[in-house]
């Protein structure tokens, strides 16, 4: 399928992209938007690949920048999910942090602790499938994704929440 191989390309310009963000737009609009455009590539990528055969998407990888990140179909899901978590983890702290940064009116309380509920059991879903998947892959992960702050390294992801 050409396909796949088209989303394998756009994937690794995505992931070039991401790359070559300096560390003053870490967590800024042009790095999320970046994370959301290679999170539905890869959605894109994952349907795709539903009917391959697991040996036949590995042969596909093989000249792929990304067969070192992706070795399988099911690391496609794993990294979906985990990208689905950091998203959700950034978003509800930052509608968490506007509430702060403004004037509290009567339910900023109750919006507060959901939001920060919210951003916790993203970072708890995050450390369980990071550790599901290991060190080595955790950290092909997060190196592909540019996440270079300390909260996604993994002595701190497992030493918190």
């Amino acid at each position: 399928m050409a396909t796949i191989q088209r989303q394998l390309v756009n994937l690794e310009i995505l992931a070039e992209d991401l790359n070559s963000l300096s560390s003053e737009q870490y967590e800024g609009e042009q790095h999320i938007r970046l994370i959301e455009e290679y999170k539905e590539a890869l959605e894109h990528l994952s349907v795709s690949a539903k009917p391959e055969t697991e040996s036949g998407f590995k042969k596909r990888l093989t000249t792929s920048t990304l067969a070192h990140v992706l070795e399988s179909k099911q690391m496609i899901g794993v990294h979906l999910k985990l990208i689905g978590y950091v998203l959700t983890f950034w978003d509800a702290n930052k509608k968490a942090n506007e509430i702060l940064d403004t004037n509290f009116g009567e339910s900023a309380d109750k919006r507060l602790e959901l939001l920060q509920v919210k951003a916790i059991r993203a970072k708890a879903q995050l450390k369980t499938v990071a550790h599901a998947m290991g060190q080595a892959d955790y950290q092909k992960f997060i190196d592909l994704l540019n996440l270079r702050d300390a909260q996604w390294q993994w002595n701190v992801l497992l030493s918190r929440y």
